[in-house]
């Protein structure tokens, strides 16, 4: 029953009222729906992911020691579809030397002909490109409002790979190389790198998994003044970041001398998801090579060789006391005068010494002109004394060799690696 002074049924303006109202939600909603389709509609539409388009990666171990491969696209938004995640390997799994993680179906294979892995261990010693994995940042010097705004624009200012090493920035931005990388037990990160310019700051730090910098090296590196130094450093298990960072200061316009970094080791990986094409100077023949080998003299080879090639018969390569491994053959000089040296022969049963002349390797006999001095015996002396003094001598002649413009190298010694020019 209805309450006295209240009617139980709509009047006509409440009704009217209540029709308003449903008519204008129902045209909001009805906008709102067709905007929607409108800007799926004009929206770029993802395509299915190719293989080519994406790469897996482990996510981070659990408490169990246990994690999930997971596909990621090259780059953020680039498609959709991708592979379901699967249960990765356990974390305490790892590849040996001469073996790469081939993350399609999660087991160890050797390395193909012509490269190489290094199993728990990751070498970055060629830079025609930037490797995959690392990154190079740049930004604007922060100063302070009151000074100046800001310096000019950073954006090209970067590490710039150029052959056998990288090369920092010369202006004054911050310019950054980092690579991040995760170690299943203790490593290092060894580099060598070239810095002769104090008016560039230079950097090398350790981040860890709570992003806490390595306190226990020092990060402002030294000056070099002898050409490459090398550095090393030591690195905790899990996650760790590493960072090369310049900066550098103009003083009186001068441009200032880049920062050279190469060879870049990390020991401690679990694993390598890609074996290294050796080389050019180096090969590898074989399946499952932990290393590439050396070119012999006379001898080269190309980026990923299986084998060496041999040099021309006018050409030459690896000097005979100098170090092999070349990625060139070049052009036999001339022989002069200064490239022959004496060599002695053994004590005769006169207790007398012979000499003789011969030309080195690299130069070429066939355009000389020059005609080699006669071989003659050494003065006259006692027995004893002279064979002594052969001794001596055939010891001397066989470390030292003159070779083209008469310069004298020691057998023994290492050669100098040419310093670039900056």
């Amino acid at each position: 029953m209805a309450e006295p002074g209240h009617n139980p049924q709509p009047s006509a303006r409440e009704g009217g009222r209540t029709e308003r109202r449903t008519s204008r939600l129902l045209w909001l909603l009805l906008w709102a729906g067709t905007t929607f389709q409108v800007t799926l509609g004009t929206g770029p539409e993802l395509h299915a992911c190719k293989e080519s388009e994406y790469h897996f990666e482990y996510t981070a171990c659990d408490s169990t020691g246990s994690r999930w491969r997971v596909a990621v696209p090259h780059s953020p938004g680039l498609c959709t579809s991708l592979p379901d995640p699967v249960k990765g390997t356990e974390c305490s799994f790892s590849c040996n030397a001469g073996e790469f993680l081939d993350m399609k179906d999660q087991s160890c294979k050797p390395c193909a002909e012509g490269r190489y892995s290094l199993g728990t261990g990751i070498r970055f010693d060629e830079w025609d490109e930037l490797p995959h994995g690392f990154a190079s940042l740049s930004a604007n010097l922060e100063v302070d409002d009151s000074i100046s705004e800001s310096t000019e624009n950073c954006t090209s200012s970067k590490w710039v790979p150029r052959g056998d090493y990288i090369a920092s920035n010369t202006d004054e931005c911050t310019a950054t190389l980092m690579y991040a990388v995760n170690l299943k037990q203790s490593g290092t990160v060894n580099f060598e790198y070239y810095y002769p310019d104090s008016s560039i700051i230079f950097e090398f730090f350790v981040q860890n998994d709570q992003c806490q910098p390595n306190a226990d090296d020092s990060r402002w590196m030294k000056t070099t003044e002898k050409g490459w130094e090398f550095h090393s450093v030591e690195l905790n298990r899990g996650n760790n970041v590493l960072y090369w960072r310049t900066t550098a200061f103009s003083v009186w316009s001068k441009v200032s001398k880049p920062v050279l970094v190469r060879n870049i080791a990390i020991t401690g990986v679990a694993y390598t998801s890609e074996c290294f094409p050796c080389k050019p100077g180096t090969y590898a023949a074989k399946q499952g090579s932990p290393f590439c080998k050396l070119c012999p003299a006379n001898s080269y080879s190309n980026k990923g060789e299986t084998s060496c090639h041999p040099c021309d018969a006018d050409k030459y390569s690896g000097d005979v006391f100098e170090e092999k491994g070349s990625s060139t053959c070049k052009v036999r000089p001339a022989c002069t005068d200064k490239d022959y040296f004496y060599t002695h022969t053994a004590c005769d049963a006169q207790g007398e010494v012979g000499s003789r002349l011969r030309a080195p390797v690299p130069c070429s006999l066939h355009l000389t002109t020059v005609q080699a001095p006669v071989a003659s015996k050494l003065t006259r002396e006692t027995p004893k004394d002279q064979h002594d003094t052969a001794h001596v001598q055939m010891g001397h002649a066989k470390n030292l060799w003159r070779g083209p413009g008469g310069s004298r190298k020691a057998s023994r010694l290492r050669r100098e690696d040419p310093l670039p020019s900056l």
